[in-house]
């Protein structure tokens, strides 16, 4: 990981999953870590819902000012400047226009410290609009056109949440190979929970790249009193 990683990607693409298990990671290795939750529009998931978690662990979380609540405002909070003063930052970023456009709002600050970015586009093929090579392609192209700024790699998360076998990821790798040669960006993480990665590495032996294996830490609302 670079000392600045940006997650983005469509909704139900798993990158608030990461956010959470990179800034975690993260803190393994250094003092100062900030995730910064860049959903402006009030998503289904939010990584600032984990706050009271990951500030006991000691890793400073920034959020929208009107994140968590009913307002859909585009409202930056001035201490989101911090995540280019010398802490290791892990942006998750909203999947719509707005969220993109947040992000690139920062565009001159990410461009100076670009030396020290990793942009990340995450896909999730077992989700809407992620099923097929070209669907992905243009998912990245309108991200990319609205935040102004350009992934360097992508991270295969394919997955159905607790119900992952690890097939799911080799199907994925299949299906994405297209948008490899397409876009001529690398495969930067194959991520998925240790099982996962277990039946991945056999069924896809070929893949010579990094894995980076996730806990599972987010629930759905509707599944809270199941």
């Amino acid at each position: 990981m670079k000392k600045i990683t940006v997650l983005f990607g469509n909704y139900g693409s798993g990158k608030t999953e990461l956010s959470l298990n990179m800034a975690l990671e993260a803190k393994k290795q250094h003092d100062d870590v900030t995730l910064i939750d860049l959903d402006i529009v009030n998503p289904y998931f939010r990584s600032s819902e984990h706050r009271a978690m990951l500030e006991k662990k000691g890793i400073k979380v920034v959020a929208p000012v009107y994140a968590n609540t009913a307002v859909d405002l585009p409202a930056l909070p001035p201490d989101i400047y911090t995540a280019f003063m010398g802490t290791h930052a892990v942006f998750d970023c909203g999947g719509d226009a707005v969220g993109a456009s947040a992000l690139g709002s920062l565009k001159s600050h990410f461009d100076k410290n670009r030396q020290d970015v990793q942009m990340l586009f995450v896909i999730n093929t077992m989700r809407p609009f992620q099923q097929s090579a070209d669907e992905i392609f243009d998912s990245l192209l309108r991200i990319e056109r609205s935040a102004r700024l350009k992934a360097d790699g992508l991270v295969l998360n394919s997955n159905l949440g607790r119900e992952t076998t690890g097939h799911e990821l080799a199907e994925g790798y299949i299906m994405i190979k297209p948008l490899l040669r397409k876009t001529g960006l690398p495969v930067a993480l194959v991520c998925g929970t240790k099982e996962a990665l277990r039946v991945f590495k056999s069924e896809c032996p070929q893949y010579e790249g990094e894995f980076f294996e996730v806990n599972l830490y987010m629930r759905p609302e509707w599944m809270e009193n199941s």
